[in-house]
């Protein structure tokens, strides 16, 4: 081959595919008609299609049309869809060990992975344990936090969201669709006012505010009954469902002040926001501090499910003996996964400030061309924007959200829609996403964004 036929072949492999346009093929409707009838309806279906492939940071459904996916599986993917040296490692261990339970007999990839997780997790934090999501994670913090402190009560945030069992949906803020006819709820929670700046509800601005909105939480924490009875305060350092929400700079320095100055805990939920996902390895690292406990999850396995929960020596060692675990826990598959996911993430963090600098360019751009675009905000590659109805009042527009979204589908984008409100599309790109890649995904949102100012739905 030629100089310039290599040149032309390299050109045409990173270049962005045809993309779908039009209505899903038939056998996406079939499967949707399969799942309608045994499905539970509260399974919701947020787009007609069913997908077959993953790579990188494109999907095939089931009728070969491409899309680009800027969800990443919920924040996922933040290599992309099945890399390589995931899938290799996956497929090693399957053919070794896939399951005896880690309380049973102990395996490698778990022991490993505990001893990586002490090596890149914040100062401080140097036991692990394994569970199989997020949610699982978050539950067991709030145990390891309970016995260490010995005390019950917990404190977090009504704009965030911790995951979908009877604690976590306890803990999250948002009634619908996450709590709404799952009550009793777990009671010993404290729910306060996160650092929303855009929408701050003591009407202040940062920096002339002080921070007053942790003044307002140590008051909060010293009312009865609770007060002296605090076990931890659980955060996401920027919140994921609640639509990208960042504090400003200061903030977990003297949020930490304040948890440990009550004999409290810190309870970093990194499932969303960690791996790399706003350019730092860690998000709270953005503030310098260290948590007591740290939560991972979603790319933590790189497609594959497990979440963990680490921590400083003393705080992880307070439950006893056979307290923690659970059958599938750390499995072998995921810990493999998660172990190749963490140096592939390590080593695509380069790439993660260009990418979060291009993706804060174009969002600025548009907030300054869409009158409906309220806010633009994020760390990193871990950027959003929030809808309104107009910018004087700030009242949200979840119509304009869920609008902006279809028009992305319509066009062969997958992005999703976040925010307290549901007026907000969230950005998950993965870091390792092409320029080619990132230049069409961009351009089909930008077409969907004039599409629907042309012709904005009415509020329901």
């Amino acid at each position: 081959m030629s100089p310039k036929a290599r040149a032309r072949s390299a050109r045409k492999s990173t270049a962005a595919p045809q993309l779908r346009r039009g209505p899903p093929g038939p056998r996406s409707a079939q499967l949707v008609t399969l799942k309608e009838r045994y499905v539970s309806n509260g399974v919701r279906l947020t787009f007609p299609v069913a997908v077959a492939n993953g790579t990188g940071a494109y999907l095939t459904d089931v009728d070969g049309n491409r899309f680009i996916d800027f969800s990443g599986g919920i924040g996922v993917h933040n290599v992309g869809h099945r890399p390589k040296e995931i899938v290799t490692a996956v497929r090693k261990q399957l053919d070794q060990l896939t399951h005896i339970c880690f309380m049973v007999a102990m395996y490698d990839p778990y022991v490993q992975l505990a001893k990586r997780m002490a090596e890149i997790c914040p100062e401080g934090l140097t036991k692990s344990m394994f569970v199989n999501s997020g949610s699982e994670a978050i539950e067991n913090a709030v145990k390891v936090a309970r016995a260490a402190t010995k005390r019950k009560y917990l404190v977090s945030f009504r704009s965030a969201f911790h995951g979908r069992t009877l604690l976590t949906i306890s803990l999250t803020g948002k009634m619908k669709p996450y709590k709404e006819g799952f009550g009793p709820f777990v009671p010993e929670i404290l729910h306060t006012d996160y650092a929303y700046c855009y929408r701050c509800p003591l009407q202040l601005t940062y920096p002339s505010c002080g921070l007053a909105c942790v003044d307002e939480i140590a008051r909060a924490m010293d009312q009865p009954p609770h007060a002296g009875d605090i076990a931890a305060l659980v955060a996401e350092p920027v919140q994921g469902e609640g639509g990208f929400i960042v504090p400003p700079p200061g903030y977990f320095e003297k949020l930490l002040e304040v948890v440990h100055s009550r004999g409290a805990l810190l309870v970093d939920d990194e499932v969303q926001a960690g791996m790399g996902r706003t350019g730092k390895l860690w998000a709270i690292e953005h503030w310098g501090v260290s948590p007591d406990l740290l939560v991972s999850g979603k790319a933590l396995g790189g497609g594959l499910p497990i979440g963990g929960v680490t921590g400083k020596q003393a705080i992880m060692d307070a439950p006893g003996p056979a307290s923690l675990g659970g059958t599938f826990g750390g499995n072998p598959l995921s810990c493999a996964a998660a172990l190749r996911s963490i140096e592939l993430i390590r080593k695509a963090l380069p790439k993660a400030k260009p990418l979060g600098a291009a993706l804060e360019r174009r969002l600025a751009e548009w907030a300054g061309q869409f009158e409906r675009i309220g806010d633009v905000r994020g760390l990193g590659p871990m950027r959003a924007m929030e809808f309104v109805r107009d910018r004087a009042s700030k009242t949200p527009a979840p119509e304009i959200a869920r609008a902006v979204q279809l028009e992305c589908f319509k066009r062969g984008l997958i992005v999703l829609t976040a925010g307290y409100h549901n007026n907000c599309i969230r950005l998950l790109p993965p870091l390792t996403v092409s320029k080619e890649t990132l230049t069409a995904g961009l351009g089909v949102l930008e077409e969907s964004l004039r599409a629907v100012q042309a012709s904005p739905p009415q509020p329901t």
